[in-house]
């Protein structure tokens, strides 16, 4: 079985938020880039973008002579709530240059460390949920077991600690949490003037207790999880475990490839690590655990909640029996 230690490893990406926006070009396009990475970047556009769409990532950098130009591949890209889109990239970037890049932004203060806000996965909210946040009326766009985003009328300083405030629309139950905000940007733009904001609030408490308005909001259908953080973690873990498979060649001898024995594993402590993200994979196990197609396509973990929502979460990429098998090696 695969160490807690090394499943968390399969899924730590450090990314960090551009604060404001760094202005940049995709090729031809004009993007605001909002986050980035040693492997990646996240950028606001005024188009949309074809997913698979290769073109140089340019990026000014202040105390540089010339920008950086990174080779970049959108990799999924979605329209936000202000009519523009969002894009994630992957780039590819000499190390060098890209901890160069990184350190330079962190020494220009245009920064902030965001991985510790994917310690838990999060959970998109529809429709937003009216809150407070120290009195103050926002929206919360989505929320997870140790922090939420929210919509704000006015820029929120950083460190700002206060208490956030919304209602479970049913059972009516009160949730009040302390949270502080670890970022703060502008939301959208209108006429060259920021007309909204948002922030991300870290919140170090009651983790239970926000774990069970997630469930409640799920049952209602009020919340999914956010797919495009699930995808872009699901191809760290994939990633990782092909590069670990040399290792664990001995596996092989009882017919499972190793890369997929290290992927099946990392997956069931992906669930075991994160409750509130097993919620949702256990409820759909639930429901496809009745469903005949299922029983007839998997056969062999049909009676196995944890392995159908493994196979779930790998979105049925790996054969069922596999699965079944992995999960009867210790």
């Amino acid at each position: 079985m695969i160490e807690a230690a090394a499943a968390r490893n399969l899924r730590t990406a450090e990314r960090f938020l551009l604060a404001p926006p760094l202005a940049a070009s995709f090729g031809t396009s004009a993007v605001a880039v909002c986050d980035i990475s040693a492997r990646g970047a996240r950028f606001r556009h005024d188009k949309p973008l074809e997913t698979g769409r290769k073109a140089l990532l340019t990026l000014p950098v202040d105390g540089r002579p010339s920008p950086i130009s990174l080779e970049a591949v959108i990799v999924w890209t979605q329209a936000d709530a202000s009519g523009r889109w969002v894009s994630g990239a992957k780039t590819y970037g000499a190390p060098d240059v890209m901890t160069s890049l990184l350190a330079q932004l962190q020494t220009s203060r245009r920064t902030n460390r965001i991985e510790e806000l994917r310690a838990s996965d999060r959970f998109d909210l529809r429709p937003s949920i009216a809150a407070t946040f120290g009195g103050r009326p926002v929206v919360m766009e989505n929320l997870s077991a140790r922090g939420a985003r929210i919509a704000t009328p006015a820029l929120l300083p950083l460190g700002t600690s206060a208490a956030l405030r919304f209602v479970v629309p049913v059972p009516g139950v009160v949730v009040e949490v302390g949270g502080s905000v670890v970022w703060s940007g502008v939301r959208a733009v209108g006429a060259g003037v920021a007309s909204g904001y948002r922030a991300g609030i870290a919140i170090a408490e009651k983790p239970e207790l926000l774990r069970l308005a997630i469930g409640q909001l799920c049952e209602t259908n009020n919340a999914t999880l956010d797919t495009h953080s699930l995808a872009l973690k699901l191809k760290i873990i994939r990633a990782r475990a092909r590069q670990l498979a040399p290792s664990y060649q001995a596996i092989e001898a009882s017919g499972i490839p190793a890369e997929q024995y290290l992927l099946i594993h990392s997956v069931r402590e992906e669930l075991r690590l994160n409750p509130e993200e097993a919620l949702h994979w256990y409820r759909r196990a639930r429901i496809v655990i009745n469903d005949p197609t299922t029983r007839t396509a998997a056969p062999a973990i049909a009676d196995h909640p944890d392995a159908l929502a493994v196979w779930e979460y790998l979105d049925r990429s790996v054969d069922p029996s596999i699965v079944g098998r992995a999960f009867s090696l210790r």
